[in-house]
């Protein structure tokens, strides 16, 4: 009879303590959503490493390269050659 108690008291607490490590603080439901969120951290990290690698580049490009801002200036401000016609139609209003 003593044996039982003692087996099933050992059981309740072995219960326990499993469920306090799977659902409580700190527990394998925690450490996954932590690992979830450090890849997406890790991900975001990556793509502003990408961007400022493109910024960097296009700020070397820009400062070195005459064609590229001649390009830039007349794609973006509209700006022509004397020897350039310059077409411009509505955009379509829906």
């Amino acid at each position: 009879m003593r044996l039982d108690v003692v087996t099933l008291i050992f059981a309740v607490l072995f219960v326990g303590l499993g469920i306090d490590a799977i659902w409580g603080s700190s527990g394998l439901l925690d450490l996954l959503l932590l690992r979830q969120h450090s890849n997406a951290l890790a991900a975001e990290r990556d793509k502003l490493l990408q961007e400022n690698r493109d910024l960097l580049s296009r700020i070397a490009r820009l400062k070195s390269d005459d064609d590229y801002l001649q390009q830039l200036i007349r794609q973006d401000l509209g700006y022509a050659r004397p020897d350039e016609f310059v077409y411009r139609f509505p955009k379509e209003s829906r």
